[in-house]
């Protein structure tokens, strides 16, 4: 079996991590595909937008990661009630039915062929997913998406353009984007859009709950649904593991998506924990820079590692 021989790989490379104490990754090649740098991939991307293709691109999150490629090999009753607790609380993902959490890989799977530009960050397996689903993406590494690390970043394509965010902060994005040219140095890391339009997330990490879904993929089918009633151009999307998916099934429907995941929030100049002592993003806060406030903070932000986003 493919994922066998995979497992197998993950295992060496594990062995040599933690005797040569360096991160095993591929910075050229990765599942032989060519590794794209940060500045070609944001070129192309910028190229996507200018010319009003519809595209996806994204990334796939660890726990989400996790559930996918597990769910290809028999598994232990322990092993399923593991993956679904970190699902439930590091993803969102409710309620904790093994059923469900196989329909979500299977969706995951499908989503991965729908996706044209995949940021990868060599996290266990995802060479595996990549090979068995992601076929036709291109690669790049995960801070491609960021454009922060760039000198023309692809969010620069962005100006005049209609753009919709979805994401669970956007009371803050909406008011930060009002101060967009005091957030960076420069004038296009986060221009001036023809239109802002914003979908409010469904927000249920950490055991939160929303009583309008039964279930997880309600709660997709509601975001997908409200995002279809908008006009925009691109998307730009951090919404947990609804992200990936939500992309994906935008671009089915003829329309373009970005699926920056949680560095949604650091484009327009809301601060978060994980980022405080970043050596590059930690040093673009300035006094314009926010917290989310205080209602966009669920219950149990605490159990979100540490609460990272806030």
């Amino acid at each position: 079996m493919k994922i066998v021989v995979y497992q197998i790989l993950w295992f060496i490379r594990r062995v040599r991590r933690k005797l040569t104490g360096y991160q095993i990754t591929f910075e050229k090649k990765y599942v032989g595909k060519e590794v794209l740098g940060l500045q070609e991939a944001n070129d192309i991307i910028a190229q996507w937008i200018s010319e009003g293709r519809s595209f996806a691109a994204g990334r796939l999150g660890g726990t989400e990661l996790n559930a996918v490629w597990r769910s290809d090999l028999p598994q232990s009753q322990e092993q399923r009630d593991r993956v679904l607790n970190q699902m439930k609380n590091y993803s969102g993902f409710f309620p904790q039915d093994p059923a469900l959490l196989k329909d979500f890989a299977t969706l995951m799977k499908r989503s991965c062929a729908q996706i044209d530009m995949l940021a990868v960050w060599y996290n266990t397996m995802e060479d595996y997913v990549i090979d068995c689903y992601g076929k036709s993406c291109q690669l790049t590494d995960l801070t491609a998406l960021e454009p922060w690390y760039v000198e023309k970043p692809w969010t620069s394509a962005l100006k005049g353009k209609r753009v919709l965010v979805i994401h669970p902060f956007v009371d803050t994005i909406r008011r930060q984007y009002e101060k967009r040219g005091y957030l960076f140095e420069n004038g296009y890391t986060l221009p001036e859009f023809k239109a802002l339009y914003t979908v409010k997330a469904v927000q249920t990490i950490a055991g939160a709950e929303d009583d309008r879904f039964e279930n997880w993929f309600e709660a997709l089918d509601w975001m997908f649904e409200e995002a279809m009633k908008t006009d925009f151009e691109v998307a730009i999307i951090g919404c947990g593991a609804y992200g990936f998916p939500l992309a994906a099934r935008l671009k089915e429907a003829g329309r373009s998506a970005v699926h920056m995941g949680g560095a949604v929030q650091l484009l327009f100049g809301i601060k978060g924990k994980r980022w405080d002592t970043h050596p590059v993003i930690g040093r673009l806060y300035n006094e314009y820079w926010v917290r989310p406030g205080e209602d966009e903070r669920p219950a149990g932000a605490e159990g979100v590692e540490g609460g990272c986003y806030w």
